[in-house]
């Protein structure tokens, strides 16, 4: 995978306030990700959503887990949408962004790759409060069949 892994765009991002369903995976199962997707899904439109994109915010790669929140972004001061509903403060930052290329159940190697063979031959180290990373899902995206455009945002310096 290494050989055809893509080269990131590099982009500053503005700060951005992400809300939606946060849960707690431990030991590697991330297997209740797609019902959490599901649920968010669920709620339909959702009231002060800004843009048309969906994030799924990693954060806590090591020790206890991973939190994972799946949702959208909202704009700053308003009130979370939902009841339950989190929210996570992205930080305005320097990332790479790369493109997935291939279902959402194969996320997992392109962020492996990320990790094990383009960050550390990068000359860039990892920004991420928390082990804090996100995927953008684009407009296109559709979850039934898990595709579409998927990006993967690693802060980076």
């Amino acid at each position: 995978m290494a050989e055809t892994f893509p080269t990131p765009r590099i982009e500053e991002m503005a700060a951005s306030r992400i809300a939606g369903i946060d849960r707690h995976y431990r030991g590697g199962d991330m297997s209740g990700i797609p019902a959490q997707w599901g649920e968010l899904g669920a709620h339909g439109d959702v009231p002060g959503k800004k843009g048309n994109a969906h994030y799924g915010i990693c954060c806590g790669l090591k020790g206890e887990g991973m939190h994972y929140l799946c949702g959208v972004e909202i704009a700053a001061g308003s009130k979370l949408p939902f009841p339950g509903w989190e929210e996570v403060n992205l930080p305005a930052n320097k990332y790479a962004v790369f493109e997935h290329q291939g279902s959402a159940a194969d996320l997992h190697q392109t962020i492996h790759a990320i990790w094990e063979n383009w960050l550390p031959h990068s000359g860039l180290t990892f920004a991420g409060e928390h082990g804090l990373f996100f995927e953008k899902y684009g407009p296109d995206f559709d979850a039934a069949t898990g595709t579409g455009r998927i990006e993967i945002w690693i802060p980076v310096i």
